[in-house]
């Protein structure tokens, strides 16, 4: 072969080689990260774990149907160790990175002391619902806002026949503004016959409510509302299997996780209702009861994804992140990877009855930067023989027939 030859044979193996390598560069390129601070450890580490596992199954449903115009997604998670100190500390760290959106976290005390940080952008998607961001601003929270959820919540008791409550709250942020709310339901028209009878209170830190417990005794109560999540709701359970208190018991959707209240057996309530999700209203319902044909889609993806994992649906890890990432990704498909803070909010913002998630439908032109009404609260009572969560109201709250 002359000179000439071999410099053209070796070019055309140079460029049979290149061009392979820059198809697998293009399909190989890095995932796009959302950041998600989530209480790994202390107090809310049970919720924080279960968000997490949602997530990841979440991510996993999205990159097998496309991902962000063909781009992995993935979510960073960070741990706050359950501490409003470190949230603040972590937010800082975030936006100094400019991402459009930072997920989390699952405490209300977390997401209160984030707040004034993203006041300016980027977007902070809280994964609870015990915080009123301000109208039209960066910050958005996860589930109904307290006064509809926990109105949703005293209808159901109201609806038992229950008059007579008793309540015990943690006296952090969180435990303050479910108190607050319950003053507020209580106070609507429909529920003038109803009133606390006691009304307890203990910190997160404590390891016995034996004083709280007995007063709760004591009283003429028909049932306990237990705001508090964690290891501190079972303290309370704890506290009062070992008072002999036997009355039904309604909490908070931060306690939606089987294998958390499987670690209470032990002391577990005859009764224990907690807000959970519609697809778990059971199919028998009254159709008036279930939720609406919109909803359909969504509860439908959520099964596809827990079926790609072999796995049920778990409540605890789709209660608050599925719609809120969901949402996200839906407007990073619309708008590129290059998506701005302002067009994320704007997004968001112009959802107004467009999307239908696993909760409800969204409409955040009310001024509710929930989105969300009391029709998205449904309670459920976990079996603890099959680890299912059975719908025993349809939605906002109303009783199934026995």
């Amino acid at each position: 072969m002359s000179a000439l030859g071999r410099f053209l044979a070796v070019l055309t193996a140079c460029f049979t080689l290149i061009v392979p390598s820059v198809q697998i560069r293009a399909a190989d390129q890095p995932a796009y990260e959302i950041p998600v601070i989530l209480s790994m450890t202390g107090s809310y580490a049970f919720s924080g774990h279960a968000e997490s596992d949602g997530l990841k199954v979440f991510e996993d449903y999205t990159n097998a149907h496309g991902g962000i115009r063909g781009q992995k997604v993935r979510f960073k998670v960070y741990d706050d160790a359950s501490l409003p100190a470190n949230d603040v500390s972590l937010a800082g760290q975030l936006i100094a990175q400019h991402p459009p959106v930072v997920l989390g976290s699952v405490g209300g005390a977390q997401c209160n002391a984030m707040m004034p940080l993203f006041k300016d952008g980027p977007v902070l998607y809280c994964l609870v619902p015990t915080i009123y961001p301000p109208n039209g601003g960066f910050v958005f929270a996860a589930q109904a806002a307290l006064d509809p959820y926990v109105a949703g919540m005293i209808r159901y008791l109201r609806l038992r026949g229950f008059e007579r409550i008793a309540m015990i709250s943690t006296t952090d942020a969180a435990g303050q503004a479910n108190e607050a709310s319950t003053g507020h339901a209580l106070a609507l028209p429909d529920n003038k016959n109803m009133k606390v009878v006691v009304n307890e209170h203990f910190n997160n830190a404590d390891l016995s409510i034996a004083a709280q417990a007995a007063h709760i005794k004591a009283s003429d109560a028909q049932a306990v509302l237990v705001w508090a999540s964690g290891t501190s709701f079972g303290t309370v359970l704890r506290g009062l299997n070992d008072a002999g208190v036997s009355l039904p018991v309604e909490t908070s959707p931060s306690n939606l996780h089987a294998d958390q209240l499987a670690q209470y057996l032990p002391f577990y309530p005859k009764e224990l209702v907690i807000p959970g999700l519609a697809y778990m209203i059971p199919a028998n319902a009254p159709k008036a009861l279930g939720p609406p044909p919109a909803m359909k889609k969504s509860i439908d993806e959520l099964y596809d994804a827990y079926k790609m994992v072999n796995a049920q649906p778990d409540p605890g890890a789709a209660s608050s992140v599925w719609d809120p990432a969901n949402m996200v990704v839906n407007a990073l498909r619309k708008f590129g990877p290059t998506m701005s803070a302002v067009q994320l909010r704007d997004y968001l913002l112009s959802l107004r009855g467009t999307y239908s998630g696993v909760w409800g439908t969204y409409d955040f032109s009310t001024g509710d930067q929930h989105g969300l009404s009391d029709q998205a609260v449904v309670l459920t009572s976990w079996d603890p023989k099959s680890g299912k969560f059975i719908g025993v109201s349809g939605m906002r709250g109303a009783p199934l027939p026995k």
